[in-house]
């Protein structure tokens, strides 16, 4: 066979080289002619020497890899023992693990093309630019008294702060367990015993530790979703308090 004529600069690299010759030598890319294929890569890399380019490392490395291979296709077959569908004997070919890195190279190589073309379809549109929708925004207010979820935040980094502060440089640790149900249990009854209907959100936590303060939001919470109480707020910035909601207002609800 005749040495092929290829222009260094069109590849991107080794497989891109291979795969150009299996196309112009057409021949199979299962069944490759280890002889010819070495050959002609061979003379790819002389002709990198001829224009001066630096060869880079990668394209000696597969130029190892072709001889490795092209050696081990001359070296006599192992006899082994395990046999295939048809009876005969299963041998390793020393080409499968190329063949397999040059079918998925070509097939990433497809997928880059087809998204380039994409790419340039897309590039003949023109988008329609983002429109300034705030003059639709609506504003909707709290009725009064009622109390944001930023609001209750605010409240529980106070209640952090608080607790840092009152916190001793050294103490005994003393881990108390409580359930979301029993804390549940634990506001009602203050909220139902106190004489102004209404129990400052703080009071309602047993004890200012971060497995209590945790447990003790989650009940409120859990009361709200139940309709049982409800958060006050007279003005913002002000304490948030609870009171326990009427049977009328749960139904109207």
């Amino acid at each position: 066979m005749e040495d092929l004529t290829i222009k260094v600069a069109e590849y991107e690299g080794p497989m891109d080289v291979l795969l150009h010759l299996i196309r112009e030598m057409k021949i199979d890319i299962y069944d490759i002619p280890m002889n010819e294929l070495t050959k002609q890569y061979l003379n790819f890399i002389h002709s990198m020497k001829t224009l001066e380019l630096e060869v880079a490392a990668e394209y000696l490395v597969m130029a190892s890899t072709l001889l490795e291979i092209k050696a081990r296709m001359l070296l006599p077959k192992p006899k082994l023992e395990e046999l295939d569908e048809d009876g005969e004997p299963i041998v390793e070919d020393p080409r499968d693990q190329l063949v397999q890195q040059l079918l998925e190279y070509q097939q990433i190589k497809e997928n880059a093309k087809k998204l380039e073309e994409l790419s340039f379809l897309r590039g003949l549109h023109f988008g329609k630019e983002a429109s300034d929708l705030s003059t639709m925004q609506e504003i909707i207010p709290l009725k009064e008294g009622e109390v944001t979820t930023q609001d209750l935040w605010n409240a529980l980094k106070k209640l952090a702060r608080k607790n840092i502060a009152k916190m001793p440089l050294k103490a005994n640790i003393q881990h108390e367990t409580h359930t979301v149900e029993e804390l549940m249990d634990s506001i009602i009854s203050k909220v139902e015993h106190t004489d102004k209907k209404q129990v400052p959100f703080e009071e309602c936590f047993p004890a200012f530790n971060r497995h209590a303060i945790t447990t003790t939001f989650l009940a409120m919470l859990q009361l709200v979703r139940e309709h049982r109480v409800r958060f006050i707020q007279s003005s913002p910035y002000e304490d948030i308090l609870i009171e326990k909601r009427q049977e009328k207002e749960k139904e109207s609800d």
